[in-house]
């Protein structure tokens, strides 16, 4: 590959994944709200499932699947049901934190704070990788429209694997300095002031996500 190529795909592929969209949010919310370590956790599940992507759109598999409607249109009802379901995931916990601010504030001693179940790094890491592989369908298109777009037609096995390697490099970089943002105190303080509007608004946005991606045509 040429240094224009190089410019050309790492410009690219550096201003698509900076865009604000599931996978940064899933990384931003999680870092606000349980941690850098939980953050780094989502950004790594991310990151793997980026992995996968750019492997398949190498191996040719990316073409195979956008060939076949049937294949294509279940990989997006099930981002559909992912993002419909982490979004009222979200939306359940506000519901469920203003009916525990309702009973204590009923209370004339109060009652002391819910204990919260934290998520394992397993967890962590399964939610990013899901985030971004059935709740990310369209990458499909993506990797394919990008890499059949700047890639050489003879590209070599190891200049697809350095690409790769740069590509999610720069992807965990960027994630993991957002979970380092999110999870500094004066950032978790503001979140906290107001986390029901902005977990509500998370909540909303992923459900009106997923049902952006129905294909209504085939409904």
């Amino acid at each position: 590959m040429t240094s224009g190529a190089w410019l050309v795909l790492l410009g690219t592929w550096l201003v698509a994944v900076a865009s604000p969209g599931p996978d940064f949010l899933a990384v931003l919310r999680t870092s606000l709200s349980r941690g850098r370590g939980a953050g780094w956790a989502v950004a790594a599940g991310v990151t793997a499932g980026i992995a996968v992507w750019i492997a398949v759109a190498l191996l040719g598999i990316v073409a195979l699947v956008s060939s076949h409607p049937a294949a294509a249109l279940v990989m997006r009802w099930a981002g559909v049901v992912f993002l419909v379901i982490y979004g009222g995931w979200i939306l359940s916990g506000v519901v469920r934190e203003l009916r525990r601010r309702a009973r204590v504030a009923e209370s004339p001693v109060g009652k002391p704070p819910a204990v919260q179940t934290v998520p394992t790094i397993w967890q962590s890491v399964r939610l990013g990788f899901l985030t971004n592989t059935v709740g990310n369908p369209k990458a499909v298109v993506f990797f394919g429209a990008l890499f059949a777009s700047i890639l050489p037609p003879g590209i070599t096995l190891a200049e697809s694997v350095t690409v790769a390697a740069a590509m999610v490099l720069v992807a965990f970089l960027w994630f993991g300095l957002v979970a380092i943002i999110a999870s500094r105190r004066v950032v978790v303080a503001t979140y906290q002031r107001a986390q029901l509007w902005i977990d509500g608004f998370l909540g909303v946005f992923f459900v009106l996500l997923g049902i952006l991606l129905i294909p209504w045509q085939g409904v």
